[in-house]
């Protein structure tokens, strides 16, 4: 049975190497998407999408013609403790 010392100089071991995999697949995947791309003429949009707008301009976009108006906010007496009922 292998002692715990050498267990993790095993392990520090094979995360050098899975590392070493993982950045050669990486480049390998990498190389597979620049030929498909310089094959067929594909557009960053056409690989990424399209990009979103940010959430400001939607809002913005949404309060175009609503100037002035404000939503209020509905005033729900839960307790009977407001000034209103007495």
């Amino acid at each position: 049975m292998a002692t715990y010392r050498e267990l993790l100089a095993q392990k520090r071991e094979l995360d050098a190497r899975i590392e070493a995999a993982q950045a050669e697949a990486a480049q390998q995947a990498l190389a597979n998407v620049r030929a498909a791309i310089a094959e067929f003429g594909f557009t960053p949009d056409e690989v990424f999408g399209k990009p979103r707008r940010e959430k400001a301009a939607r809002r913005a976009s949404k309060t175009v013609g609503n100037e002035g108006k404000k939503r209020e906010r509905a005033n729900l007496d839960l307790f009977g403790d407001t000034a209103d009922n007495a």
